[in-house]
């Protein structure tokens, strides 16, 4: 937010250019006219007639009666509204946010067809950030808005580490110390943004999470800034959004919902440029949730499923006796303080951006967005002020306010034709009519094809050789160049898992030593994950090879688990397999591996061209141990 005055002067310089000077300035390429919108700049200045000439992924001129070039293509925009770009800044991509498999390709449209086309994505890792970027490259590349990849930090204990992902997914740390490790692991990878978990309370219904310190905090703030790279933070309780703002952080996520923010959080957040970005719809009760026909109509087949049978459900709860189905104290007395805080933030001109939290339960990709921001006219905004923060506020949190959120000369072609005028009634921003990402236009009819549609995204697919870890490399890496990372069963007092190297064998290689100590869960688990491809995003084609050979030593009983493209992981193929202290090859054929039944009770098949990692998983009692010693892994032909 920094930056929001050297992008007035920028764009006051910019207005000077006429449209013939910018056109000198480009070069052959073709051109596009959009003739006589309602242009809604993004600044908060009322919309006016006029066109808007783009070429390449820039916009050329804003003004009355442009000339078209020769060869230009020309939109008839007379009667609707052009506005900048939408922005999401809070999502997890790779959560469906009901009952499916990770589907990225239906994620990002989801958000395209809504006009969105800037997403923050707190679903990734590091190793994930490489190959995401490489399979949206336009042209030819998945159709995806631009994604604002963050690399997720935080504390032992706290919240995002308790889901079972592994350490390195989210990367932690106690002490400033700790942290500027952490950032020296990170930032090689060139995220987009930092997210921290900072905030460990847990909503007043199960035992707090730790939280982060204000001298951690800074030290990570103090190596992203330098890198020129923004930080956000999980921020939930007045205290830890004090201590967010202290340490600098350019915006607190999800909203202040234990107290009502007083005179000194404001203080300290203007002080610091720190924005606010609330994620109410994440927090909304989900009980008293009403759906316009507009947002209905505008859910996928999923999604209208998920919400049906929701609501089946929630009417037999509520026909019972317990109350199951009414809004749980605790929720009402958030969602009362949150709307109270986001009316005070915005009275105090504290800059507001808008997020989701799209992909947990309930909160869907795209319509969750348009959602918060109907939501927020509730609550005292002017649909002309949701706009600014949908796009022009966004793109200044995200540090990003000289190249795109508003419509003019230099800006990216970010841009969204509306049917009506949103900037006077909000519910029109529904009625999306076109959509262009950095000048491209988004094809909207495919994009809600294949939303509709059960099939999964087709990704980039990498036809696998054989070896799959020798252990010759001495970075730890596997022949294929992934990183072997750790998963583990969920919770905060979840299993542990350590590797080592103990020897290197005569030819070079270097089996890993595994050791467990086990959480406190019923069942509890501890996997080494061996990527087949760099961050597992692309597919492993492994349908030349019969199984997985793998030479191991141990003392007992353990399982394989394929992560396979198109099943979540409670239908993730498995197989078991012993091991014992004198090492010996193990095979397992493809045939070996079962999964779990679906809804109609049949087991799916496993599709060798469809992997993504393998899961080598050991288990045991709570608090008890187990080991095992994995030598050299490949996919074999034949017997």
């Amino acid at each position: 937010m920094r930056r929001l005055p050297s992008l007035c002067a920028l764009i006051a310089g910019l207005a000077t250019l006429s449209g013939a000077s910018a056109l000198n300035a480009a070069d052959g390429e073709a051109a596009l006219l959009i003739r006589g919108a309602r242009v809604f700049d993004g600044t908060g200045a009322p919309a006016v007639t006029a066109d808007v000439l783009v070429r390449g992924d820039r916009i050329l001129a804003v003004g009355p009666a442009l000339k078209a070039p020769r060869g230009s293509r020309i939109v008839d925009a007379h009667g609707e509204t052009l506005l900048p770009g939408l922005h999401d800044l809070h999502t997890h991509l790779r959560s469906p946010g009901y009952n499916a498999p990770e589907d990225l390709g239906k994620a990002y449209a989801g958000y395209l067809v809504r006009g969105i086309t800037t997403v923050n994505d707190y679903s990734v890792s590091a190793e994930m950030l490489q190959p995401i970027r490489a399979m949206i490259r336009q042209p030819g590349g998945i159709w995806a808005p631009h994604l604002n990849l963050a690399i997720r930090t935080g504390v032992p204990g706290g919240h995002g580490t308790e889901y079972g992902w592994g350490d390195f997914f989210t990367m932690k740390a106690s002490t400033p110390r700790a942290a500027h490790g952490v950032m020296a692991r990170a930032l090689p990878y060139r995220p987009d943004e930092i997210k921290v978990f900072t905030d460990g309370w847990r909503y007043g219904r199960g035992g707090d999470l730790n939280s982060m310190n204000e001298e951690t905090l800074a030290a990570i703030v103090s190596d992203a800034h330098k890198a020129g790279i923004p930080v956000v933070t999980h921020t939930v309780t007045l205290d830890g959004a004090r201590i967010a703002a202290a340490a600098g952080v350019d915006s607190v996520v999800h909203g202040v919902g234990d107290a009502p923010v007083d005179a000194d959080l404001i203080a300290r957040m203007k002080a610091r440029g720190t924005a606010y970005v609330s994620t109410m719809v994440v927090y909304e009760p989900q009980q008293t949730r009403v759906f316009t026909p507009a947002e209905w109509a505008s859910l996928s087949p999923g999604e209208q499923a998920h919400e049906n049978d929701r609501r089946a459900e929630a009417e037999h709860e509520e026909a019972g006796e317990d109350g199951a189905g009414a809004v749980a104290a605790y929720d009402a007395r958030r969602w009362a303080m949150l709307q109270g805080n986001l009316k005070a933030m915005h009275a105090a001109g504290i800059p507001i951006g808008i997020g989701t939290d799209s992909g947990i339960g309930g909160v869907y990709h795209g319509p969750a967005a348009i959602r918060e921001m109907v939501l927020y006219t509730r609550l005292g905004f002017t649909p002309a002020e949701v706009l600014v923060a949908a796009t022009s506020t966004s793109a200044a949190i995200m540090g990003q306010a000289r190249d795109h959120g508003t419509i003019a000369p230099g800006m990216r072609a970010d841009l969204v034709l509306v049917d009506g005028r949103p900037d006077e009634t909000i519910e029109d921003i529904w009625k999306v009519a076109r959509v262009w990402v950095s000048g491209r236009e988004a094809p909207l009819g495919k994009l809600r094809g294949e939303l509709a549609s059960p099939a999964m995204t087709p990704l980039p697919s990498v036809r696998m050789a054989g070896p799959i870890w020798t252990g010759t490399r001495a970075d730890g890496r596997t022949d294929l160049d992934t990183l072997p990372v750790d998963a583990t069963d969920s919770g905060a007092d979840h299993s542990h898992i350590t590797f080592v190297h103990p020897e290197t064998g005569p030819a070079g290689e270097r089996p890993v030593f595994m050791a467990a100590q086990f959480g406190a869960a019923p069942r509890p688990f501890a996997e080494l994950v061996l990527p087949l491809t760099r961050g597992a995003i692309d597919l492993a084609d492994a349908s030349g090879f019969t199984g997985i050979a793998f030479t191991v030593k141990g003392a007992g009983d353990y399982r394989l688990r394929l992560e396979s493209y198109g099943l979540d992981a409670g239908h993730w193929f498995a197989a078991p397999f012993s091991a014992h202290e004198a090492a010996a090859e193990v095979r397992l054929p493809f045939s070996a591996f079962a999964g779990a039944p679906g809804a109609d009770g049949q087991a799916p098949r496993l599709d060798p061209g469809a992997l993504r990692a393998l899961r080598f998983q050991l288990s045991g009692t709570p608090g008890g141990t187990a080991w095992l010693e994995l030598g050299q892994v490949r996919f074999y032909r034949g017997s």
